[in-house]
């Protein structure tokens, strides 16, 4: 079974010129010199302080650049980039509008895929070249890709009639279940790349040099093992969000930051957590603002790179 999504909750930034990668690999997270058209990266881009203002999929179609962010994010990290990028041979634009974007996810996801395109790539992160947009293979257990398309694409028209669902709770419980959390307006400069467990999973490059938050953000990964940690979860009898707290005891010990339904009554989310607590094994609860009842909270397992 293939389910296809509407993703059009995002904004594209192109950045156009001879100097683009240069300038990029000053600004990111990620190593712009492992960047290809066949390869995408993951990466963040950081205030001075190493709070991560946008996490970004950065790739290439027609030798150019793109930066791919929440919906949202797009106009103030243009705002900042171009406070710097006037040292070089290069301009951003916001592109969103030009695009459309779908996810392709599910057991006969790569199956779709050939049959759209003739054949289908498999590596994480990998990019396949279509004429006037990219796929690219996104991480877990099952195929899914992500699809962008120029806006009046005949394809789009043609995956349309396939059948596309606007419900991304699917789609985000799949995040969720690869320990991904993507950055949005509301939590923008809320948390290090530790917290959301992006220097585990590929986001951070340590090797790289320096880049905007770069010292804050390789102190804390070379002084010690992080305090919390973020951590995959599911609970029962309790609609969970971000103004959900995660109680031990009476002390509120942990926050939300994404939630999806799997079924009835039962959830699944992504919650910072004290280390010491879960590897205690401690008993910890769900309450939601204005409930008196907590539920239990079950620790489930993320992949190994997504994980402490």
């Amino acid at each position: 079974m293939t389910t296809l999504t509407d993703l059009n909750n995002f904004d594209l930034l192109r950045v156009d010129g001879n100097d683009a990668p240069r300038f990029l690999q000053g600004q990111l997270s990620c190593n712009l010199d492992k960047l290809a058209p066949e390869q995408s990266l993951t990466g963040t881009y950081c205030n001075i302080k190493g709070r991560v203002i946008a996490d970004l999929r950065v790739f290439m179609m027609d030798n150019t650049v793109y930066l791919l962010c929440a919906r949202g994010l797009g106009a103030p990290l243009k705002q900042t980039l171009d406070k710097y990028i006037v040292f070089f041979k290069a301009e951003i634009s916001i592109v969103s509008e030009q695009f459309e974007c779908f996810g392709i996810h599910g057991d006969g996801a790569a199956t779709t895929v050939r049959e759209l395109f003739g054949s289908a790539p498999c590596r994480s992160g990998e990019v396949l070249a279509v004429e006037g947009g990219v796929l690219v293979t996104l991480p877990d257990s099952a195929p899914r890709y992500l699809l962008l398309l120029r806006d009046q694409h005949p394809l789009v028209e043609k995956i349309e009639q396939l059948g596309v669902t606007d419900d991304l709770e699917e789609w985000e419980l799949a995040d969720i279940r690869q320990g991904i959390v993507h950055i949005t307006p509301a939590t923008q400069e809320t948390f290090t790349p530790q917290l959301l467990n992006y220097d585990l999973n590929g986001l951070i490059d340590f090797r790289k040099g320096c880049y905007t938050g770069q010292e804050i953000v390789a102190r804390m990964h070379y002084r010690g093992a992080a305090k919390k940690r973020l951590y995959r979860a599911g609970v029962k009898h309790a609609n969970p969000s971000a103004e959900s707290r995660v109680m031990h005891g009476d002390e509120v010990v942990g926050e939300v930051v994404n939630a999806a339904l799997v079924a009835g009554d039962h959830y699944e989310l992504l919650a910072i957590l004290p280390r010491d607590l879960v590897e205690q094994k401690a008993e910890l609860t769900l309450l939601n603002e204005g409930d008196s009842e907590r539920s239990p909270l079950e620790l489930l397992p993320l992949p190994s790179d997504a994980q402490a």
